[in-house]
């Protein structure tokens, strides 16, 4: 094969597409093999959630650590934060015109910081004194299907509003975990 061909060849099989195969079944045979997957399906699934229990255990138990740990370093941190706090209130003077100031390894200062408060009345007020473009800005709605209550429609009123009921048969597969039967 020359040298050509192959680099046509590597070109071919870099653009083809592959598609994932689907996960082969096993062919069931009888109730009681079906009843045999099942059990192996409830293995698995026990395996599963041990595993996941033992990882977040694990990953609490690090937490736990690590909150610990830096916890020194945390106090140390708070204990500058506000030191420097002080001190600075103590120089504003200093800082004349400018917010900040730079140092040799870092910037103290002080930045504008705005936050909103509202009462439980703040929202029945905007809606009674707002124009409708000024409460539509000033309220945030996010509107869905409330699928739950189509559903105690009619088929008639579904029709209406471009839904439609679907009634079909989901298969599902539950086994009896083996943490609950004696399957020996």
């Amino acid at each position: 094969m020359s040298r050509r061909s192959k680099q046509t060849w590597r070109f071919h099989v870099a653009k083809r597409r592959v598609k994932s195969a689907k996960p082969a079944i096993i062919p069931i045979e009888s109730w009681q093999q079906a009843d045999d997957i099942l059990r192996k399906l409830g293995d698995s699934q026990l395996a599963i959630n041990r595993a996941e229990a033992l990882a977040k255990t694990r990953i609490d138990d690090a937490k736990k650590q690590l909150a610990v740990e830096v916890a020194p370093q945390q106090e140390q941190i708070d204990i500058c934060v506000r030191s420097l706090e002080a001190f600075c209130s103590a120089h504003k003077d200093s800082f004349r015109r400018a917010k900040s100031r730079q140092m040799n390894f870092g910037v103290v200062g002080w930045r504008k910081s705005t936050s909103i408060r509202t009462k439980k009345t703040t929202l029945e007020l905007i809606k009674e004194f707002f124009t409708p473009s000024k409460k539509k800005a000033c309220i945030r709605i996010k509107e869905t299907v409330d699928k739950e209550a189509l559903s105690k429609l009619t088929d008639e009123e579904l029709v209406s509003v471009d839904a439609r009921r679907e009634v079909k048969d989901d298969f599902y597969a539950e086994p009896d975990l083996p943490e609950a039967v004696d399957y020996e």
